[in-house]
């Protein structure tokens, strides 16, 4: 029949049987395409982007399906059907990804393997209907699988999972409604001729979406909590790294920290016993977040407890890894730690597998790596440590800082490292010791800080 002969029965015939399936094609394209602006607006969490793909999917079947359609662009019934039967194989795959994102693999992973059956079925299936143009058998194959699928997640959420959330059992009743009418459609089930199937994928999809939406909101409810408890725990753990260096008539000290998350494993501290002896910590716990500034944290109680003998680092060494050990949960601590004496002129510096600190010998223009080192903090109960001491004279610079400065790869791309670090030393021993680590930072920024930046400077 040509377009152009279409009787006025026909017309209001195909609009009381199309015009439906149009409207709930249209209903469900809409719900794939809010599902696509709220999957990007909540970009942490699959479902919504499950449900999108499901949603068109069965979208653009409905609409193949439909009699509207297919008239509109002059397509053959035969052409179409296999187009929207090879999306109706399509279409259980993101279902089946959605659920296992929802509830796991539920029982011995059986949803796990459920959507490897769909897969399978649709690698196998769709290019067997494009060569040979049959899919009777396959349609068979499908239904038992769609119908095998919607049992078993009833299963997972009423019977097996007795623990199960009230976001899950809230499927229940509509995974009923849709395995119902799933069955008598495949049975040839279609009160009044009409295709039932749609109408109860809509009540499906309405509660697919109503879950997604109520786990995503509940997600993002957690992340908020965490970044709330990161940033207060971001707070606590500024307030124990020095403000303000103390004040030693003599020296001239600074410092900057510069964690590379909202916390961090550097620390470092001061202990100032007389007005002529100071003593610096910088440590490094391994790794990064909370569990590191968790023990930096410690390190600051430690630390102060050391101040009887403050003016020997071995001794403050060996008492931080007495207090440390067993309690670091396989982590560990490296440390520089320098006692710095102005009434003798002497600095006493140990270390415990940090790198080496740096003594810029003004009146000889050199660097001095200060390279005593000992075992990490913390793994080894039985460990000691030793001491240097080196003059400290007018004008000398004493550097203490994290592997996260030699590291730092900077503009170039390539690591820092000690032999630039000990340049830049002796090409700024003019500078004061805060336009030495300006002039220094600038060198190693980088928007994708690699790991966590602290130095200490003190100038004589």
């Amino acid at each position: 029949m040509s377009p152009n002969t279409f009787s006025v029965g026909f017309i209001q015939s195909e609009l009381r049987t199309s015009l439906p399936y149009f409207g709930v094609a249209s209903i469900v394209l809409a719900a794939g395409i809010s599902s696509l602006v709220f999957s990007v607006l909540r970009s942490r969490d699959r479902l919504p982007l499950w449900l999108r793909i499901l949603s068109i999917l069965y979208a653009a079947r409905l609409f193949g399906e439909n009699s509207l359609m297919r008239t509109a662009i002059h397509e053959s019934d035969r052409q179409l059907a296999l187009v929207t039967f090879c999306l109706t194989l399509l279409i259980p795959i993101p279902f089946a990804l959605f659920i296992l994102e929802l509830l796991g693999r539920g029982w011995k992973k059986l949803i796990l393997l459920w959507l490897w059956a769909e897969i399978g079925l649709a690698v196998l299936a769709i290019p067997a209907i494009l060569f040979t143009g049959q899919w009777q058998i396959w349609n068979e194959i499908n239904g038992i699988v769609i119908i095998g699928g919607t049992l078993l997640i009833l299963l997972n959420v009423t019977v097996i999972r007795q623990s199960s959330s009230s976001l899950e059992r809230n499927l229940t009743w509509p995974l009923i409604i849709f395995a119902i009418v799933v069955i008598l459609t495949n049975r040839g089930y279609r009160p009044a001729g009409l295709d039932i199937e749609p109408f109860g994928f809509v009540i499906l999809l309405a509660a697919l979406a109503a879950a997604a939406f109520r786990h995503a909101v509940a997600r993002e409810r957690k992340l908020v909590e965490v970044e709330n408890e990161l940033t207060t725990a971001r707070r606590i753990q500024t307030a124990i790294i020095p403000n303000s260096p103390p004040n030693v008539p003599g020296l001239d000290i600074a410092s900057r920290y510069q964690p590379m998350t909202a916390v961090a494993g550097d620390f470092f501290d001061f202990l100032q016993t007389t007005e002529t002896e100071l003593t610096i910590l910088v440590a490094d716990v391994s790794g990064h977040g909370v569990a590191s500034a968790l023990i930096a944290s410690m390190l600051k109680v430690c630390f102060a407890a050391q101040r009887e003998h403050a003016q020997d680092p071995a001794k403050v060494l060996a008492g931080l890894n007495n207090m440390l050990r067993g309690s670091l949960g396989g982590q560990y601590v490296t440390a520089a730690c320098a006692a710095i004496d102005l009434s003798l002129g002497t600095i006493t510096y140990a270390g415990a597998g940090h790198p080496p600190s740096l003594l810029l010998r003004t009146h000889k223009r050199d660097v001095l790596p200060l390279a005593e080192n000992g075992l990490l903090l913390g793994p080894f109960p039985q460990a000691t440590y030793s001491n240097i001491s080196v003059p400290f004279d007018r004008g000398d610079k004493l550097l203490l800082y994290t592997d996260g400065i030699l590291e730092a790869t900077g503009p170039t791309g390539e690591e820092f490292g000690l032999t630039n670090l000990e340049q830049l030393l002796l090409d700024t021993q003019n500078s004061s010791p805060t336009e030495f680590i300006e002039k220094l930072f600038r060198r190693i920024f980088t928007p994708s800080q690699q790991d966590d930046l602290t130095v200490v400077l003190t100038q004589l």
